[in-house]
């Protein structure tokens, strides 16, 4: 399911995140809530560092640095979705296109918002 044109995915639901962690990592309820806290705490960062790379105009290689790392974030915490719109940043700017990466960092940053505030 997507919204905002079909172009992002629903937004990131923590149930979901606790059942991830649960069931793919095989963690008990405490270890989930760290692993909550620390994926919030490391998408937070690196949101923010890619957010300064783009408004900083530090480079194309930061910007795909910054979108592996997101990617990778994502893909620990399952959001697949979500990752293949990081992995859009780190192949554009990996191949030096124009695109508009500040759009596809704010519809990222609303699509974990709900986490983000809950973590």
């Amino acid at each position: 399911m997507t919204r905002e044109n079909d172009q992002f995915p629903s937004p990131v639901e923590p149930s979901n995140l606790r059942e991830h962690f649960a069931t793919i990592y095989r963690l008990d309820a405490n270890q989930v809530e760290i692993m909550l806290k620390s994926s919030a705490k490391s998408l937070e960062v690196t949101l923010a560092d890619l957010q300064k790379a783009i408004d900083d105009n530090q480079g194309y290689r930061e910007i795909e640095r910054l979108g592996h790392s997101l990617k990778g974030v994502l893909l620990n915490m399952g959001e697949l979705e979500w990752a293949e719109m990081a992995r859009k940043i780190e192949k554009a700017a990996g191949a030096e296109e124009q695109e508009n990466y500040r759009d596809i960092v704010c519809g990222i940053q609303s699509g974990v918002e709900k986490f983000l505030s809950e973590n």
